[in-house]
Order: C-alpha cells, then sequence, then structure tokens
C-alpha cells in the first residue's frame, strides 16, 4: 500500500473530525504594540478547542500561558508582545498530537498616538443622539435578512425607523454650527433580537457594530469625520448584562459566566444597601446581582476572564475607533472592585480619558460617593462591595476625569421653575461640597431615559430658554438631548419607551419639517433653535464658562433674584434670573463689586442681543425672564 496512503488513513481515524471553520471566535479580533502594557488575552471559541495544542512560532510573540476551562469549546491564551514596534501579523499553531490542524493569522496593529487635551471636559457640550431615531443616510440597511426584527415602521414607537451611522455623518456640519463640541451615541452594538431591538439595549455581539447601523468601519469614519469637524465622539458601553440571545447563551465558557448560576433572578433595586454601614453582604449581591430582566443576564465580574474581557473590549473600541470618552448605564449596579479595575486599566493606557456615567438617582450624596467611590480591601470580606469614604478610589481611578450625571440639580431646576421657588436651585449648588469635583458633573435637563422638559416645564417657552441659559452658565457640562433645539418633544410623558424617542425633523426624505435647514418649522421653533445656536457659539468660546471659578448669592436675600457669577482673570459673566411673576430691578455692579475685582469697564455685553449696558445703573428683570451678560475688566 502506497506510504502516503496509509499516513493519510492513519491521521484520517486518529485525529478529531473537525470542519474548515472550526474556530468560531478569537476575541479580541486584533490588538496593538505600543500598549501600556505588553500582556493580553485571547478568548477562542471553537469546537472542542481545548483538545488541540497550541503553539507560537514567532519569537515577536510569547504565549505565556494556556488556560482551559469547564466548557471544551474554550481557551484563554495568555499572550505577551517581546518586539513592541512596528505593526505585524503573527501565526497561531491549532496541533493534535504533532499535526497542526488549523494556522490562526493574528493582526497586531501600531497604537495611536494621544493627548489628554482630546477627551472630553467643561469646555464641552455634549449632544446625545438616538441612531435609529435621527436620520437615514443608508437605505440599503433598512432590512437585514439575517436579522430577527426585519421591519420598519416609523408610525411605531417600538418599532424600528431606519436612522443609522451614515445618517449622522450627514450632518456633522449641523452640529459644528450649531456649537456643539461631542456627540454621544445610544449603543449601536449588534442587537439581534426580536423586538424592541432600536435602542440597542440587547447586546448580541460585543465586538460589532449592529449592520443596521452600519459597520464597525463606518463607525470609525463617523470618528474621523467628527474629529476632522472639531466633534468629539463618547461611545455608550454596556457592562453588566447581555442579550439571552448573545452567542455565549447557547455555550458559556464557564458555569459562572452569568450571575445567579444563569437563572433569573430580579435585582432588588436597593441601591441604598451600597452606602449602608450595616448591611449585610446577601443584601447588597442582590443588587448587583440580579438581572434587569429576563431578557438581559447579568454578568459575573468576579469571573477573571470575564472581567479580562470586558476590560479589553473597552480598550479595544477605544482604540480602533479613536473615541474621547466612554458612558456607562446603571453604573451603580456593576460591581465595585470590577469597576475600578476597569477604570484602572483604562486610565493606565489613556491617562486622563474620560469616562460619563448614568443612573437615576436624586440623592447628591450618593452620587458624590460614586464620583469617589471607594473599596474596603482586607480581612473583612463582606466589605468588599461598599462604598465608604476611608480608602478612596474614583469612579475613573483619577479623580479629574469622572463625570456623573446630576439628577438631583436636574430636579431642582425643574421644581424651581415650576413653583417659582429659584431657591431650590441655589440650596442644591450650596451642597456642591458633596461631590469631589463639581465641574465634571453632567449638567442636563432630559437624560435618554427622561420624558420631556418640556412638557415638564408646562410648555413655557420662556422658561424653558432660562432653564438652558442656566446650564450653559453653571459649572459642569452640559448635556441636550437630539431635538431639543426644535422643542422636539412627545405628546404626554412616558418613561422608557419608545414614545420619548421621537424622528428628528428632516432626518427622512418624505419629512415634511426639516430642522436641519430650518422649513416649515413653527415660529417658536425656529426662536428656540436661534436661541440655542446663540448660547452654544458663544460658550464654545468663552473659557470662563469652562474653567473658571463660580459665586452666587441668595435669592430670599436678594428680592428673590437668583443671581450667578462666573469669572476667571479677564471676565465676569452673570446671569440673573426671575421667575416670580412681576419685574425685579436691581443693579449688576454691586454683585460683580463682592468679587473684589478691580473693575476698569462699566460696559458690559448682553450675551443675547449683543447691547451694551451699564452694570452700574438699575436694570429690570421682566417676569420670567433672565439677564445674561459678561464683562471684560
Amino acid at each position: 500500500m502506497n506510504r502516503t496512503f496509509t499516513l493519510t488513513l492513519f491521521l484520517f481515524f486518529t485525529t478529531p473530525f473537525v470542519s474548515q471553520d472550526f474556530i468560531y471566535k478569537v476575541e479580541p479580533p486584533s490588538w496593538w504594540v505600543g500598549m501600556n502594557s505588553s500582556t493580553f488575552q485571547l478568548l477562542v471559541h471553537g469546537e472542542d478547542i481545548s483538545n488541540y495544542d497550541v503553539n507560537i512560532k514567532d519569537e515577536r510573540v510569547s504565549l505565556n500561558k494556556v488556560n482551559k476551562v469547564y466548557n471544551n469549546n474554550y481557551l484563554f491564551l495568555d499572550l505577551e508582545i517581546i518586539e513592541n514596534g512596528s505593526a505585524f501579523d503573527f501565526d497561531i499553531f491549532f496541533s493534535y498530537e504533532g499535526q497542526v490542524i488549523k494556522k490562526y493569522t493574528y493582526s497586531l496593529l501600531k497604537k495611536s498616538k494621544r493627548t489628554k487635551g482630546n477627551y472630553f471636559n467643561s469646555s464641552d457640550v455634549i449632544y446625545l443622539i438616538s441612531t435609529d431615531r435621527f436620520s437615514n443616510g443608508n437605505k440599503d440597511n433598512d432590512i437585514v435578512e439575517s436579522m430577527y426584527d426585519k421591519k420598519l415602521n416609523r408610525r411605531k414607537p417600538e418599532s424600528r425607523h431606519g436612522g443609522d451611522i451614515k445618517g449622522i455623518i450627514n450632518h456633522l456640519d449641523y452640529f459644528s454650527e450649531m456649537g456643539f463640541t461631542t456627540l454621544s451615541i445610544n449603543n449601536m452594538l449588534e442587537s439581534n433580537v426580536e423586538k424592541p431591538s432600536f435602542e440597542g439595549k440587547f447586546i448580541t455581539d460585543l465586538y460589532n457594530i449592529d449592520p443596521r447601523f452600519g459597520t464597525n468601519k463606518s463607525y470609525k469614519e463617523l470618528s474621523t469625520k467628527a474629529k476632522e469637524k472639531g466633534i468629539k465622539l463618547i461611545k455608550e458601553v454596556v457592562l453588566n448584562h447581555i442579550s439571552d440571545k448573545h452567542w455565549w447563551i447557547s455555550d458559556l465558557p464557564t458555569e459562572d459566566w452569568i450571575n445567579n448560576e444563569s437563572i433569573y433572578i430580579s435585582s432588588s433595586n436597593a441601591r441604598e444597601t451600597l452606602f449602608d454601614k450595616y448591611a449585610f453582604k446577601n443584601d447588597i449581591d442582590a443588587f448587583t446581582d440580579g438581572w434587569v430582566n429576563q431578557k438581559s443576564p447579568d454578568l459575573n465580574h468576579s469571573n477573571k476572564y470575564l472581567s479580562t474581557y470586558l476590560i479589553q473590549n473597552s480598550l479595544w473600541w477605544i482604540e480602533s475607533a479613536n473615541l474621547n470618552g466612554l458612558f456607562i448605564n446603571s453604573y451603580s449596579s456593576i460591581s465595585r472592585d470590577f469597576l475600578f479595575k476597569w477604570n484602572k486599566s483604562i486610565q493606565e493606557e489613556y491617562p486622563g480619558f474620560s469616562i460619563h456615567g448614568d443612573d437615576i438617582d436624586n440623592n447628591k450624596s450618593s452620587i458624590g460617593l460614586f464620583q469617589n467611590y471607594s473599596i474596603t480591601k482586607g480581612k473583612d470580606k463582606k466589605q468588599t462591595h461598599r462604598l465608604n469614604t476611608k480608602i478612596k478610589h474614583k469612579i475613573s481611578s483619577v479623580s479629574d476625569y469622572s463625570s456623573l450625571n446630576d439628577y438631583p440639580l436636574q430636579k431642582a431646576i425643574l421644581n424651581s421653575f415650576k413653583s417659582n421657588d429659584l431657591n431650590q436651585i441655589y440650596l442644591n449648588l450650596s451642597q456642591d461640597y458633596l461631590y469631589p469635583n463639581p465641574n465634571n458633573m453632567v449638567v442636563f435637563l432630559d437624560a435618554q431615559n427622561n420624558s420631556s422638559h418640556f412638557l415638564e416645564l408646562i410648555n413655557d417657552f420662556q422658561l424653558w430658554k432660562m432653564a438652558h441659559a442656566f446650564l450653559m452658565v453653571s459649572r459642569g457640562i452640559p448635556h441636550i438631548n437630539y431635538g431639543t433645539e426644535v422643542l422636539l418633544s412627545p405628546n404626554s410623558v412616558q418613561i422608557r419607551d419608545g414614545n420619548i424617542r421621537l424622528d428628528f425633523p428632516g432626518g427622512w426624505d418624505r419629512d415634511k419639517k426639516d430642522a436641519f435647514k430650518g422649513l416649515n418649522l413653527t415660529d417658536q421653533q425656529i426662536e428656540a433653535k436661534s436661541f440655542m445656536k446663540k448660547l452654544l457659539q458663544w460658550r464654545k468660546t468663552c473659557s470662563t464658562l469652562h474653567f473658571g471659578r463660580l459665586k452666587h448669592f441668595s435669592p430670599s436675600l436678594h428680592n428673590d433674584i437668583y443671581i450667578i457669577l462666573r469669572y476667571d482673570k479677564r471676565k465676569v459673566v452673570l446671569m440673573a434670573m426671575n421667575v416670580s411673576n412681576e419685574s425685579k430691578k436691581f443693579k449688576p455692579d454691586y454683585f460683580i463689586n463682592q468679587l473684589n475685582l478691580k473693575l476698569n469697564n462699566k460696559e458690559a455685553v448682553n450675551v443675547i442681543d449683543d447691547h451694551q449696558l451699564d452694570i452700574s445703573k438699575n436694570i429690570t428683570i421682566g417676569s420670567k425672564s433672565f439677564l445674561l451678560i459678561e464683562l471684560y475688566y
């Protein structure tokens, strides 16, 4: 018998049967030379992959360890980059009894050069976009046959409407002309579920953009073209859960990959246990380890392989898409230990990188602890999930870069305007000692899951204008929902519902109204857009508002007028608000003189109408009105 034929028969009967594509996933799909850490870990998913020997013959890369888990379909490879210079490819060999069965080529790219100033901060104004509801720039991806949800119906709030990445790219000039400096976009990762898939809440692949929004390439194009316009990009990351349709679920890497042994147990929603020094660990775990809903399995961050996977996933997106920030939803439900490790890893690779966190919480004290949270270490293992004030680790591990949504201030603004009592805003800001870094708090009127503040203000346009002027003057980072500039608002107050995510007028070809071009808008919408543009462009160039100091005066001591001052070495900005039903008079210089500045100039400029005024004279502020001036001295 022919020796070659005999050897072939021998190999056929002694090696496991494998298809040509027996490796299903290798993640991260690529990595970089030049990272501060030369080590990284690959997840390899394939049919009986743990039965194979793994080898790398390239001296530029070291295979430090092959980690096997209970599921034979997974390997976790610990790699170290020895030659950290130029980009290169290397081969990973999978063998059985000395016979190479598969060669997998992996790419190491060159890490980009970055500067600290590339990240968002208090000089920016964030514009929040829900991709599906903003603009349909590519009709070819409206229906993707490989996705479960193939329907498109703009008449139904919970259906997909067709907005995509191309639609956002097409309107980068609009953002720039309006004065928005940063885009924050709701999650766009693959959400291959039945319904609702438009929000991107049910993630089925952590490394790929949903094809109905675009591709990884088009997402990177958005980032690149945005930066050419001077616009930064924030990506939403979901760290605490995935969809029950995620590819992991049918073949979990380990038995403890999902919290509660993969059994649905709803979160207790008892956030207060995180701050309770008397709480038992079981009560804390009932909050952090519980699921959001049955369709969202909760991830177990104490699993070391999963923890590494999620950290590398965030680093991968930061680098591959050249991001300027990350947005974390529901940060309080994420393991304290993991969140610290996650933030620390990001800061080590990208010092000063900006993190924006959201969690509906009206308790200023607890938000302050999250901005400056701590993890207790040591013998008392029951303390590992707790927040306390003894050992402090910032949410991004560096004090200057954590930005959390300021729900208490939002509530104070709305309540002040509705009750005609500006003391609520004053009292709220007077408690800023509870925040480690008030200038990094994100100030807003609408968050992504909130009802429209325009309805909250009882459709009072004057109050709407005053509220936005205050956002621009207050400390922190202003955050504006898409469509706010043209009074886009639902007809009723509905929370966490497609009804609050309306289509941006003009984002679709047959729209009768076009907010981009200003066509067929009402007079009030035109005025609102012009007013917002004026404020945004002014704030964009006003460094006093970016990094200047803040002082304010109690309304109860000054005829119920609330006056806030921002100032630096060159300029003073004064805003006076009156929400009463009668006009008020005041002299601006009385309040400005309290700063003990050497004023050589008495002529200020009204920011809204560009008129000059003498600050030494009485100024009248009308009912439910405000004055916003700036003065060089």
